[in-house]
């Protein structure tokens, strides 16, 4: 006698693991420098009174722009979308420097006065950070 046995096997959905990104990119200012006076973006010397604001910049900020570092836990840097705005007016996205693994963009234009700089970064998780600076803008050269 010949026994037969069969061994039933259930098949179990495959089940993946997907993790929720809540965490939003961290922003690091690279340039303006806080506490220092700036000409066309380039760090000369100390300010040693911030009541005027965090930091100072004449000619504004065209030969060395404003720049940050920014990174995220799950978004490469390309993937990562950040933007300026100077007054709550948008200047526009600031371009990744793959070189210097940073982003960056120029503010130039007529102004003189005291002015909120704002960077925002999002991942694609649409996780939101923000860097905020207030800075003494005098510029006279036009775009």
């Amino acid at each position: 006698m010949v026994t037969v046995s069969f061994l039933l096997c259930a098949t179990l959905p495959l089940v993946q693991s997907t993790s929720i990104d809540d965490t939003p990119p961290t922003i690091t200012l690279v340039n303006p420098t806080e506490g220092y006076f700036h000409f066309s973006g380039i760090k000369l010397f100390p300010t040693f009174l911030d009541i005027i604001a965090d930091t100072m910049g004449f000619g504004g900020f065209r030969v060395r722009p404003v720049q940050v570092e920014v990174e995220d836990d799950t978004d490469p840097p390309e993937d990562l979308s950040v933007y300026m705005f100077v007054k709550d007016d948008e200047q526009g996205e600031m371009i990744w420097n793959s070189d210097e693994e940073i982003f960056e963009r120029q503010w130039i234009g007529p102004d003189l006065g005291v002015f909120t700089v704002n960077i925002s970064a999002e991942d694609t998780s649409e996780n939101i950070n923000y860097l905020e600076l207030d800075v003494w803008y005098f510029c006279f050269i036009p775009e």
